[in-house]
Parts: structure tokens; sequence; C-alpha cells
């Protein structure tokens, strides 16, 4: 199932993307899922009712930093807490925070939904149209930004950078929960689960925070691990 189109409501520095084109391949999304043979019709009626309540969106901003003092940095009034961070934008003076979810409606369904393996579906489902929209997001943020190259941070993906720090992300970006759906937990976990959050900025030098990452059993995994790289490119020798 495909969706088409995409619109950037510019709101002075806030832009709501809530026409990403994005893509779940029935049978792509099958063998990914490996759903057997014998169970391809119980999952093509989840597939169908979780796809057609999926409205993917995403809220970003743009940001002058105030100051990066290589511990952290502040954006509007809120101060972000983080040696990789600082290091990684020491060159920059904007960047860009975001929020981005595959739906609510989508979510609820899969969240009402009883039996495990089918609820489990409805959100494989869900995170399969969050990827796909967030390449069309990123796509359409290039243009914003007026670079091909851009890197992007998370909180709780960075290792010095926690996911608490999604408190001041969300207080930074305002409007979060009426803009997106999007609310945080008291864990500072997101709702709707199939969500995503973070900082992107324009940079020559690639990055990818699996590689500070020692978690070996992520599905997710852009890069390998490197043991030695927090020491070597943010130990207290770079200062």
């Amino acid at each position: 199932m495909k969706r088409n189109g995409l619109r950037g409501e510019n709101m002075g520095e806030r832009w709501l993307f809530d026409q990403l084109e994005w893509n779940v391949d029935f049978d792509a999304a099958c063998k990914k899922l490996h759903v057997m043979e014998d169970d391809r019709d119980d999952f093509e009626e989840i597939y169908g009712e979780t796809v057609k309540r999926m409205k993917p969106v995403f809220y970003a901003g743009r940001e002058k930093i105030l100051s990066n003092d290589g511990h952290s940095i502040v954006l509007g009034g809120e101060r972000f807490e983080s040696r990789v961070i600082s290091v990684n934008l020491k060159d920059s003076d904007t960047v860009y925070p975001f929020v981005g979810t595959s739906g609510r409606a989508a979510y609820e369904y899969a969240l009402s939904i009883s039996d495990e393996l089918f609820r489990y579906w409805a959100d494989s489902v869900c995170e399969l149209a969050l990827r796909s929209a967030s390449v069309s997001f990123r796509k359409a943020m290039r243009g914003v930004i007026g670079s091909d190259n851009i890197n992007s941070l998370a909180p709780g993906s960075v290792i010095d950078w926690p996911i608490s720090q999604q408190k001041p992300l969300f207080a930074l970006l305002g409007n979060v929960l009426e803009k997106t759906g999007i609310y945080l937990e008291p864990s500072f976990l997101m709702r709707p689960v199939k969500s995503g959050s973070g900082i992107l900025y324009a940079s020559e030098k690639h990055f990818e925070s699996c590689s500070l990452c020692p978690r070996q059993d992520c599905p997710n995994r852009r890069a390998p691990f490197d043991s030695e790289k927090f020491g070597r490119d943010y130990g207290e020798k770079n200062e």
C-alpha cells in the first residue's frame, strides 16, 4: 500500500509534514515478518485495517545554537547535555529538532487487538510505515536545510544523551501533542510507540550513533560498534 504527496506547512520556524509519501508493500511485509502461507489471510486483514488508519506525520523546526560550551548546547530556552552533541555541532550554528510518528489511529488500533500475534503484526506494519515516511521526511528536510549531507542525533540513542532529554526537546518544539498526537510517558518513552525524535544538522562528516552503541542485537543497526570511538573523538584531549 502506498500513499503519495508531500506537503510542508511553514509555520514561522516550524514545519508540519502531514502528507508524506510512504509505502508498506504487502508481500515485502509478509517476508519481513516471516508470515506463514497459512496465515496470509489473517495477516492481510490486519495489514489492511492498520494501513487504512495510518497517517504518518512529522513536525520540525529550525533553531540557532545559542551556546556550545563543549559539554552542552542551548537551543531556545532549553539546555541539552551531551559531549557527543556538543563536539559534533562545534562547527554548526543551526539545528533542526523534529518528532514524527506513523500515526495515532493505527497505534490505537494495534492496542485494541487482544491476540498477541495479530497485535505484533499491526505494530510491525506501523514501524514499516514510519521507516518509509522517515525517508520522505529526510528528503524534504534536505531541501529545507539546503544540504544533501545531514546527520541525526536522538535522545537515548547517543551514548551520553539520555532519553530524559526528550522533555526539553518536546518543550523546544512546542505543541507536539496538538500537531502530531505524540506524547511522553513519565518514563520519557513516546506514545504512539512507533515514533521518533531528534535533531538534524548539516555536516560534511557523516555520523552514525550506532557506532557508539554496544547493543549488538539491534535490528536497526546502521554501523558497527566502535569501542574506541568515544575516547578517540570525544575524550577530554579533544577539548
